[in-house]
């Protein structure tokens, strides 16, 4: 038996600046991920910063690969009216604050039903380049206390707990916990993020996992 390798995907990966027309998208994604969803106006807000940079993830079709069908129905009726497919669609996003000696990652979340993919890995990867683009040394986040998926993910890139905020979260009164990074020129740090990008290559999804992120305009 020979071991022949795993097809192709149908659909390729990539990432992008968020614009104003992506807030739809996105809140639609972190409504159905998160129980304390931003308002459209607090993305206006922070695509207006200027210390803040936010970035999609983007699902195309593969060359030659049929078109994405319609997810949910408006989608869906759109499609009819029109007879045309989505030429992509926004399975994911991340945000994060360019503070004076550390970033600071404020928001990343993946669409419930692509979750399991690799994409939150992705973006992570992502914050972490624009935190090495721009010389910072560490990323910092809060985490819910219960959200043992997230705190699996951040602790697979080395993340380690540095205290509690009690009450953080305002819908619920739950705790957060808060993260560090590590020092990101750390070699072992850089070969642990290295190897997660290995193992992303062999998904054979994400199309610009070896290009650095641009400057942002």
């Amino acid at each position: 038996m020979t071991n022949e390798p795993a097809p192709s995907p149908a659909t390729r990966i990539t990432l992008r600046d968020m614009t104003r027309a992506d807030v739809r998208a996105v809140r639609r994604i972190e409504s159905a991920a998160y129980q304390d969803a931003w308002p459209a106006r607090a993305f206006d807000a922070e695509l207006a910063n200027a210390f803040a940079r936010y970035r999609v993830a983007i699902e195309t079709p593969a060359e030659g690969a049929p078109p994405l069908p319609p997810r949910g129905a408006i989608a869906s009726l759109r499609a009819r009216l029109t007879h045309r497919a989505e030429p992509e669609r926004i399975v994911g996003f991340m945000g994060v604050w360019y503070m004076h000696d550390q970033m600071h990652l404020v928001t990343i979340a993946v669409d419930p039903t692509q979750q399991g993919r690799g994409i939150g890995a992705r973006l992570l990867l992502d914050c972490l380049d624009l935190a090495r683009e721009a010389e910072l040394p560490e990323v910092v986040l809060e985490v819910r206390v219960g959200n043992t998926r997230a705190h699996a993910l951040y602790e697979r890139f080395g993340f380690r707990r540095a205290g509690t905020l009690v009450a953080y979260y305002k819908d619920d009164n739950e705790d957060a916990h808060v993260m560090l990074s590590g020092q990101l020129p750390d070699p072992a740090l850089l070969a642990r993020h290295e190897a997660i990008r290995d193992a992303l290559r062999t998904l054979a999804l994400f199309e610009d996992l070896d290009t650095p992120p641009t400057p942002a305009e």
